[in-house]
């Protein structure tokens, strides 16, 4: 045998090396497309129908990604372009036209759809069986603090623990969910203005601002493994209203084409209100076997606020909620899950007030389909149930279970000295409830539920007796085990050991 001096046998190898790196890219040019890596974000959201919205950011001066869908190349069409803010500009009011030095894109498609990638990417497309949700809300990382008063408890956002929205996210996609709900309250790092309070957070390189810099670290960053892992169904918060975070709600989460907020100014005669807040009217998206996904938009609502004293939130949702209080088309209608950010009912409103506009606009309205509400608002982890017959004048067929999943990575409740739920910790403790308190949600009280102050996420399981979740904690351990009885309006928890 041919044996090669030492130099010559390094030379050999290294030819081989090249010559079959040659062969696997003239295969893979006989195969696929030659990729430029654009999108700096991709994902997939589910909206009105069945329509599939696939979304993606570029850079400014990028064009936007094309699509293979069913072996077609698609392009996606421009959303919002990026803006830049003159030096000659004025206004005052940050959270009007911040600055976006990115552009959005999208392309709608059928539900026909069954392969679709961006850049080279697969984009995942709902599947023909939904057996696994992810259920989160309220993520972002909590600083606002004007010039002159404390603001808001400022959140550690260089902090793994105090905000573990990164951890959750990721937890999360290893379940491999088949879809994702987010709650709503998606970006948080509004402002921070007072030197001495923030000089900690400024020398840490924390980000904040409504701007693209802003969303970017506070959502899109570490949703990253989320967004690739399932299609979304996104839910707006009172944090993405026109008068906060609602540039950048408009510019690539919104179900709406993209149209500008106005200059909106929080807490003051210009505030984001449900008639200016470019609401969005309610849709419905059908799920496999049921149930219906009703996605409502409630950001603006002054729910602490009476019925009489908000006439025009009133009409408002008269209209917006048409679809949802309609009466089904037929007696045996799929059973219906009504997703929103601000609760029906919940423990941050005085149990004493008269009824808001929502719970009067539902009131006697609300399908007997009905059997969940999800939403967020509260940084807590919270079910309510009531008995059949406790509200027989406004719900005939009984108030629906509603469950809080306001623990993805926002300041708990369990940390805000204003709170009812405050606690100065996590974990077991006095404001951690195995069962209802005995305090009345617009006149009725809960039959049973559960309050546990802790971060996490909701995992929603289809088994042959229906729907089990999961409370997990940002790293995917359990925390509560629960189980759906849709034919009973319940959702029946059971309380962490201590």
């Amino acid at each position: 045998m041919l044996t090669l001096p030492r130099p010559e046998r390094r030379e050999a190898r290294h030819c081989r090396r090249l010559l079959l790196a040659a062969l696997t890219l003239l295969a893979g040019c006989a195969t696929t497309p030659d990729f430029q890596q654009t999108s700096i974000q991709r994902w997939t959201q589910l909206s009105a129908g069945a329509s599939i919205s696939l979304r993606a950011i570029v850079a400014a001066a990028a064009a936007c990604p094309t699509a293979i869908v069913d072996g077609s190349a698609r392009p996606l069409l421009p959303r919002a372009r990026a803006n830049t803010r003159s030096a000659a500009k004025t206004n005052d009011n940050p959270a009007f036209d911040p600055e976006f030095a990115v552009t959005s894109c999208e392309l709608d498609l059928p539900a026909s759809a069954r392969q679709a990638s961006i850049d080279g990417q697969t984009m995942a497309l709902p599947r023909s069986e939904i057996r696994r949700i992810v259920v989160i809300g309220d993520t972002g990382c909590r600083i606002k603090v004007p010039a002159n008063s404390p603001g808001d408890p400022i959140q550690d956002c260089a902090s793994r623990a105090d905000w573990p929205w990164p951890r959750i996210a990721l937890a999360a996609a290893r379940t491999q969910p088949d879809l994702v709900i987010h709650l709503g309250d998606f970006h948080y790092r509004e402002y921070c203005d007072n030197p001495a309070l923030c000089a900690s957070i400024r020398d840490k390189g924390v980000v904040i601002g409504y701007d693209w810099a802003g969303w970017n670290v506070d959502f899109f960053t570490p949703a990253k493994p989320l967004l690739a892992a399932a299609p979304w169904v996104v839910v707006r918060g009172n944090h993405e209203n026109c008068d906060r975070g609602g540039a950048g709600w408009m510019r690539f989460l919104s179900p709406l084409p993209y149209a500008a907020c106005g200059d909106q100014r929080y807490k003051s005669d210009s505030r984001s209100l449900l008639a200016n807040n470019r609401t969005a009217d309610a849709y419905r998206i059908d799920l496999d076997r049921g149930p219906g996904l009703v996605v409502a938009d409630n950001a603006a609502h002054e729910d602490y606020r009476p019925a009489a004293a908000t006439p025009l939130d009133v009409e408002v949702f008269q209209r917006t909620l048409r679809m949802l209080t309609a009466p089904p088309a037929r007696a045996d209608a799929p059973p219906v899950w009504l997703l929103m950010h601000r609760p029906i009912w919940y423990d941050l409103l005085d149990a004493a007030a008269p009824p808001n506009a929502l719970q009067t606009v539902l009131a006697g309205k609300l399908p007997a389909s009905v059997e969940f509400v999800f939403a967020g608002h509260q940084h807590a982890f919270q079910t309510i149930n009531f008995s059949p017959t406790a509200d027989l004048a406004n719900y005939p067929s009984g108030r629906p279970a509603q469950v809080l999943v306001g623990t993805g990575g926002t300041q708990l409740e369990a940390f805000d000295p204003q709170s009812p739920l405050y606690e100065g910790k996590v974990g077991v403790g006095g404001m951690e409830r195995a069962q209802p308190d005995g305090r009345f949600y617009a006149g009725v009280a809960a039959a049973s539920g559960v309050v546990i102050n802790r971060y996490g996420f909701l995992l929603l399981e289809r088994d042959d007796q229906g729907w089990a979740a999961r409370l997990l904690d940002p790293d995917g351990k359990a925390i509560s085990h629960c189980r759906l009885h849709g034919e009973r309006k319940e959702i029946a928890c059971r309380f962490p050991s201590p």
